[in-house]
């Protein structure tokens, strides 16, 4: 089968379907980890876990289990775009990088060579740059799913104002709110890209150390190169790189996160929420801790589900 896909296609079906999995997973957490977000602006200084899974527990017109998952299609929907989206965007601007800015092994042609042994020849700056560029590409495209994304997600079905479907919300969205409500928090979007180019310069940093030690215990690196993928990331591996690239990455840019949610919401049109001004009044009333109001939430989800992630990525992208 690995003659029928090219390196570009495989990356965009590993994204999908390593997107999809993921989201099926950990959904649940993603819900709580934006009503917590939106919690910043809240009137009751306790306001926190105890309320969002109270609600969600006691939640009149829909089943905990509906509740717990309001908002799954979207998100599947959102995300397999997304990361399908990104992985494609990421091989991309790495072969660019790749052949216009490295030299290549003397011995092999570029084309013979395997997308990890391309990548071995880039710097981190090179990581940053492409994962960057994917981000921000990928962000322009797929802003309004989130939009839509967290207006569901952020309110339960017993809201009158509450979104019913995807429909539903892109229905009523443009009518009171107008098109360019679909690309509401896209500049605190585009910075918290920073995430995924400082999470994506880590991993294939970690990445391409810990492939140059398997390589150099070998007898000839060059023979294994040639190899395309004799040589890669077991389990314990991807997961041990991924935890620690996905920690820092967060916690370093976890602000832009809950500003984007917040300038999504509901509340953001009916109180005319404004960049610098939410800055602000978030700062005054909350201090330094509002801006990372739910981290521990996040890390707990989003740790475990970039781990999935990537495992199904490399296994897929492996196998086919």
């Amino acid at each position: 089968m690995s003659t029928d896909l090219t390196q570009l296609q495989k990356e965009i079906v590993s994204g999908l379907t390593a997107g999809t999995l993921t989201t099926l997973i950990v959904h649940p957490l993603d819900l709580i980890k934006i009503r917590l977000q939106l919690l910043v602006t809240s009137q009751n200084n306790s306001s926190g876990y105890a309320q969002i899974i109270k609600s969600l527990i006691t939640s009149q017109k829909n089943h905990p289990i509906k509740e717990i998952y309001r908002g799954l299609a979207i998100n599947i929907f959102g995300n397999a775009i997304a990361w399908g989206l990104y992985f494609g965007f990421y091989r991309t601007f790495k072969d660019y990088l790749y052949n216009n800015y490295t030299l290549s092994l003397k011995d092999l042609p570029k084309s013979n060579l395997s997308s990890d042994s391309k990548d071995a020849q880039l710097t981190p700056l090179m990581y940053l740059t492409a994962s960057a560029c994917s981000g921000i590409s990928t962000t322009l495209i797929t802003n309004p799913i989130w939009v839509l994304k967290t207006r569901i997600m952020s309110t339960s079905v017993q809201n009158p104002d509450s979104y019913k479907s995807i429909k539903d919300g892109l229905t009523k969205l443009l009518r009171t709110e107008g098109i360019s409500s679909l690309w509401r928090g896209l500049i605190p979007s585009v910075f918290g890209v920073g995430q995924g180019a400082i999470y994506f310069m880590t991993y294939d940093s970690l990445k391409k150390k810990v492939l140059s030690y398997k390589i150099v215990k070998t007898s000839s690196a060059y023979e294994e190169i040639s190899k395309n993928n004799s040589i890669s990331l077991n389990t314990f591996e991807i997961i041990s790189i991924t935890s620690l690239s996905k920690m820092f990455s967060v916690s370093t840019t976890y602000p832009f996160q809950l500003i984007k949610s917040n300038l999504q919401s509901f509340n953001a049109y009916n109180h005319n929420y404004k960049l610098l001004q939410f800055i602000s009044t978030l700062y005054k009333k909350r201090g330094i801790r509002g801006f990372y109001k739910g981290l521990l939430t996040n890390l707990v989800r989003t740790v475990p589900s970039t781990c999935i992630t990537f495992c199904t990525y490399e296994c897929f992208k492996k196998h086919l």
